[in-house]
């Protein structure tokens, strides 16, 4: 059996690992634009100089040895003919499959800024390739500026503030992390940023970059009509995901590849994971994009099975998670951050440097957000996760534990309730 599978990320890898395990015989190749293998969790760690690249490895160097497998390292796949079950890379070149596995992550998006795109100095935060380049430009850049205060544009903040530059953030959100956080867990940090040197515009947008006559960036024009300096531009407004190369093949796509409980396309035998699909989220209930690392692990997996003929659906799809840690403070969410409507209930607690918040209705939580101490994080998340109801408990739910759902049989054993 000829396995193909897309990419050499999160998702990929897992298939691979997955499929060696479970067939030691099949055949395996991976074919990637990048050449090296290394967890895009952690560049901006790269880009500040807390790892070196030798250290953004996430398997051992002799992976592919070991595991048998072809590896077509620094090669981009540009069609998908699945009528032949043939993939062809930009240099021309033509590999056939039994089962394909597209696992080609995302790319970033530049909004349509008057100069935004004709900037010399302008970066996005992909790839390793990008980090390298940001780092470099970085290093005699006096006034840096990013677009975006998501999860990419507060990792590049943090990472490139010196005692010898100006660092400005712009989101056009009402706080920075908008997706993750609410208006005061955002509050703590924005102020933790600003005692840094960060500076951060919220409510805002840039309308215009100015250029000199070389194309140098100089300038940004911000839609309240005030102006930043600037000499490096990095842009974290969002991703596209990877999906041209099965343009006219059939697949169905929405926002991404759309894929069913075996991560299997609506194409047979060509299967998707990781930020490129689309699946049946658990807690959204519906399908949507899944963009984080342990969610690919699993999806690649589960592909994995499939491919090589064991049925394996994968139920537990919960994306609707964030960690995150800057400036010496921790924080998790889970689900909703803010209240859809006024029929949702909220609990607040608030202590020194501890915030949590959790959002409820009819017993059930659908949103739970705990910024500086994390004890009890997991068993909310394990609440949510599966809607389990309690009613019983919302006068303590600061304060849970899994010992609080222990229930002693007739025997005299123990067994969760949750």
């Amino acid at each position: 059996m000829r396995h193909l599978i897309i990419g050499s990320s999160a998702a990929g890898i897992s298939a691979a690992r997955t499929i060696r395990k479970l067939d030691p015989a099949a055949e395996i190749t991976i074919i990637s634009k990048d050449e090296t293998i290394y967890s895009r969790c952690l560049l901006h760690h790269f880009i500040s100089g807390a790892r070196s690249e030798d250290r953004l490895a996430f398997i051992p160097a002799d992976f592919m040895v070991k595991k048998q497998i072809d590896w077509k390292k620094g090669q981009e796949v540009v069609r998908v003919i699945a009528a032949e079950k043939l993939v062809e890379t930009k240099k021309g070149e033509k590999y056939g499959y039994d089962k394909l596995l597209i696992a080609t992550g995302s790319r970033a998006f530049l909004p349509p800024i008057a100069g935004l795109r004709q900037g010399k100095q302008v970066y996005t935060l992909r790839d390793l390739q990008d980090a390298k380049k940001i780092k470099e430009m970085s290093q005699d850049k006096q006034q840096i500026a990013i677009i975006g205060a998501g999860l990419i544009g507060i990792d590049l903040a943090t990472s490139l503030k010196t005692s010898a530059n100006q660092v400005a953030v712009i989101e056009l959100a009402p706080h920075i992390l908008p997706l993750q956080l609410d208006q005061q867990a955002a509050a703590n940090y924005e102020k933790l940023f600003n005692s840094q040197g960060i500076e951060i515009y919220t409510n805002n947008s840039v309308n215009e970059v100015i250029l000199d006559q070389h194309d140098n960036v100089v300038e940004l024009v911000l839609q309240d009509g005030s102006s930043l300096k600037t000499d490096l531009i990095l842009v974290a407004t969002g991703v596209r995901t990877n999906v041209s190369l099965v343009d006219g093949t059939g697949v169905k796509i929405d926002k991404g590849i759309l894929v069913d409980e075996h991560q299997e396309s609506s194409s047979k035998d060509i299967y998707a994971a990781g930020d490129v699909c689309q699946s049946y989220e658990v807690f959204q209930g519906e399908k949507s994009l899944t963009p984080i690392w342990p969610v690919a692990v699993k999806q690649g997996e589960t592909a994995a099975y499939n491919m090589v003929g064991l049925e394996k659906r994968l139920t537990d799809n919960f994306a609707s998670k964030n960690s995150m840690r800057f400036a010496g403070l921790s924080t998790i969410s889970y689900g909703l951050v803010e209240s859809p409507d006024n029929s949702y209930q909220i609990q607040v607690r608030t202590e020194r440097n501890c915030y949590q918040k959790v959002i409820y209705k009819d017993g059930i939580i659908y949103g739970a957000l705990i910024q500086g101490e994390l004890e009890n994080a997991g068993v909310l998340g394990k609440l949510i996760k599966d809607k389990i109801a309690v009613d019983d408990y919302l006068d303590n739910i600061f304060t849970l534990s899994y010992a609080d759902f222990f229930a002693q049989q007739e025997d005299a054993s123990f067994s969760y309730k949750i």
